[in-house]
């Protein structure tokens, strides 16, 4: 018996360290090919690596190499916007526009997962907001603009059975988009904070910790809601995007991708509020009803709003935890394809303007190899349909 383990335990060192040996030459630049995306000439990543091509990391630098291409190519993205009265705007936006500086600049530097220096004096205790996407001039380090991206499948789950004109993307939110989109809201009365005090009351609402549970907050849902929308009625011509949103389109719900399966759509910070802000609420019969994960956005938000109007900062992990409701922080929350398709629907929506052969223009030099997928059971039992042949 000893000598069998002595025999494993030796193998098992040299598999551990023939593993080793790949990671680390997984991480040399490959010299034969260079590996790269449209348009991203510098970047925080390395796209020769392996490493930058992996799934979390590839769903933020393939957008911003989309929406190069597109700008090369003539192709506007879709913008929507808050409009008078709460309603929607749908415009287009030129990617140069969109990025504050020609996407292919050879003075352009894109930073993937980075804190936005711009928000950093609107939170406290070094809270600085992260963002998917920071445009900056390489050379002056001067800062064009930040996005949070939000890469979308299409047709979900909840539309995948329905005709194609009704189908949309599910999108699940996180707790820091909040926080952007709070310091995006902070960022329009810049040295001026005082000016949102108005919207509050004389008396204002006083402490974080007077809200915790679902009966001291229900029965003033209705006035917060009241008052963020006429902060951002007063703001529409302050507005500016804020949340890139690219759509990929399969047949169906299948693993094939549609011939014309990629588009862009853009969200300005006041017009993704109408994701999860309803145009108006009521004090529920039950005053302890639960708090659902977005009303529970909709009071971060107004709290972070609030606490910047009345001191110049917010702290957004103190009203992240204080402000709970008995839910995870994990997500902000999320909204099914049946919400998005009536707020993003139409032409672009239903036939993508970028076709599958566009792709090879976007990924070049085979960089399409150095993809590694996540390997799901689920998906691995779709495309084995063999195992279940029945005699």
């Amino acid at each position: 018996m000893g000598k069998i383990q002595d025999v494993n335990s030796k193998e098992l060192d040299l598999e551990i360290e023939i593993a080793a040996e790949k990671e680390e030459e997984a991480e040399k630049v490959i010299p034969s090919i260079q590996p790269s995306l449209f348009g991203i000439k510098h970047s925080s990543r390395d796209f020769t690596k392996a490493d930058a091509w992996g799934k979390n990391k590839f769903n933020s630098a393939f957008p911003a190499s989309l929406v190069a291409y597109m700008g090369h190519i003539g192709v506007p993205c879709v913008y929507l916007k808050l409009g008078p009265k709460g309603t929607l705007v749908k415009e287009e936006i030129e990617s140069s526009k969109l990025f504050g500086v020609d996407p292919t600049s050879d003075d352009l530097f894109y930073s993937f997962e980075k804190s936005y220096e711009p928000y950093k004096d609107y939170v406290t205790d070094n809270q600085t907001p992260k963002v998917d996407l920071m445009l900056s001039n390489r050379h002056t380090d001067e800062i064009y603009s930040g996005f949070e991206i939000k890469l979308t499948t299409l047709p979900d789950e909840s539309t995948h059975h329905l005709p194609e004109n009704q189908w949309g993307c599910e999108l699940v939110i996180r707790t820091p988009s909040i926080i952007f989109l709070a310091c995006s809201i902070a960022h329009i009365y810049n040295g001026r904070h005082r000016d949102l005090q108005k919207y509050f009351g004389k008396g204002g609402f006083g402490n974080v910790a007077n809200y915790k549970e679902a009966v001291q907050v229900n029965p003033i849902l209705p006035q917060m809601a009241e008052i963020l929308h006429s902060i951002f009625e007063d703001n529409l011509s302050n507005q500016k995007p804020a949340i890139i949103q690219p759509i990929w389109k399969t047949k169906g719900k299948t693993a094939n991708i549609d011939d014309n399966c990629l588009d862009v759509f853009v969200w300005s910070e006041l017009a993704f509020t109408k994701l999860f802000l309803k145009t108006e609420y009521s004090i529920p019969a039950d005053p302890t009803s639960n708090i659902d994960r977005p009303s529970r956005a909709v009071i971060h938000l107004f709290f972070m709003i609030y606490n910047f109007a009345m001191s110049g900062k917010f702290d957004p992990k103190m009203i992240f935890q204080e402000l709970s409701y008995k839910t995870k922080n994990d997500k902000a929350f999320s909204t099914s394809g049946r919400v998005t398709t009536l707020l993003m629907g139409g032409a672009e929506l239903t036939k993508p303007r970028i076709t599958k052969e566009h792709i090879k223009n976007i990924i070049q030099n085979g960089g399409e190899k150095m993809l590694s997928p996540e390997r799901r059971f689920d998906a691995v039992l779709v495309n084995s349909s063999d195992i279940f042949d029945r005699l």
